[in-house]
C-alpha cells in the first residue's frame, strides 16, 4: 500500500468520523509532553461531535489518569487495547492475561549479552503484558528480539518508549472493536492514528474508516503487518494536522 498524505482524504470520509482512537506516546506528545494545542483540540473536537479515545501501550493506571484528566475524554484502552478503563468503574480485561514469571523468564532468555531488558516502572502493575524500557534500541535489534520471543512462544512488540511481551498477539484494533461494539459506534465512523509497530492493529485493511499514521511509520514499513491509508507529520504536529482536518470537514476550522 502507498501511503497518501491526509490532504488527499475525501471530505465526506473526514466528515463521517465520530471517534478518534489515538496512541499517546510519540503521537499526541511532543518531546514527551502533551502540548497545550492538543488539549485545546480535544475541546474543539468534542464541540463538533468527535470523541477522542486514548488507546495506549501504557498500564491501566496510567490510562486511568489520561481518562480522568484529559479534557472531554471519557475512557481509555490500556496495555495495547487489552484493558478497558473508565473512571469510577472497575478495569476490565478484554483479552489476554499476563503470566508475569514466564514473560520475565523469556525476557532474560532473549536479551542480547550485556544488554538485559529492564522492566519499566509500571511492569508490576500491568494486567495483560509486561513492559520493558526501550532504552533507545534500534529497530533492527528489536526485530531480532521479536524473532527470539516467537521462538519461545511469546509475542513482542514495541512503541517509542517501551518493549512489550505478552502471551497474546498485541492488537490495539481488536480492543478498539470491542469498545466500539459496546458503545454502538460503527468502525467505519472511526479514525485511528499511531506511530509504532504496537499500533499496527489500527491499520488492518477494512477495519476502520480513516487509518492514519505519523511520519515515523514510513521508516518502519518493513516490520509492520499493516500500513495506514494516510500519513501526517511528526508526532503531535501530525496529530494536530489530523484534528484540524476533522474540524475543517465539519466547518469548525
Amino acid at each position: 500500500m502507498t501511503l497518501r498524505p491526509l490532504s488527499e482524504a475525501p471530505a465526506p470520509q473526514l466528515r463521517s468520523i465520530r471517534l478518534l482512537a489515538t496512541d499517546i506516546d510519540g503521537t499526541m506528545t511532543r518531546d514527551g509532553r502533551l502540548p497545550p494545542e492538543v488539549l485545546s483540540a480535544l475541546q474543539a473536537l468534542h464541540a463538533v461531535g468527535v470523541e477522542v479515545l486514548p488507546v495506549t501501550g501504557r498500564s491501566a493506571g496510567e490510562a486511568l489518569g489520561l481518562a480522568r484528566y484529559l479534557p472531554r475524554v471519557k475512557g481509555a484502552l490500556a496495555e495495547n487495547g487489552a484493558v478497558k478503563v473508565v473512571p469510577d468503574a472497575p478495569h476490565r480485561l478484554l483479552f489476554g492475561e499476563a503470566d508475569r514469571p514466564r514473560l520475565l523468564q523469556v525476557a532474560r532468555a532473549i536479551a542480547d549479552v550485556g544488554d538485559a531488558l529492564e522492566p519499566a516502572p509500571c511492569a508490576h502493575f500491568r494486567l495483560a503484558d509486561v513492559a520493558f524500557e526501550r532504552a533507545g534500541r534500534p529497530q533492527q535489534q528489536l526485530q531480532r528480539l521479536q524473532v527470539r520471543a516467537l521462538e519461545n512462544g511469546v509475542h513482542l512488540s514495541w512503541s517509542s518508549v517501551h518493549v512489550h511481551l505478552s502471551l497474546h498477539p498485541p492488537d490495539k484494533g481488536a480492543g478498539l472493536l470491542a469498545w466500539l461494539k459496546e458503545a454502538g459506534i460503527p468502525p467505519a465512523a472511526v479514525a485511528t492514528i499511531g506511530d509504532a509497530p504496537n499500533d499496527a492493529g489500527f491499520w488492518t485493511a477494512g477495519r476502520f474508516g480513516l487509518p492514519v499514521g505519523t511520519s515515523e511509520v514510513a521508516a518502519q514499513a518493513a516490520v509492520l503487518p499493516a500500513l495506514p491509508a494516510f500519513w501526517v507529520g511528526h508526532a503531535a504536529d501530525g496529530w494536530l494536522e489530523l484534528a484540524r482536518a476533522l474540524l475543517a470537514a465539519r466547518g469548525a476550522c
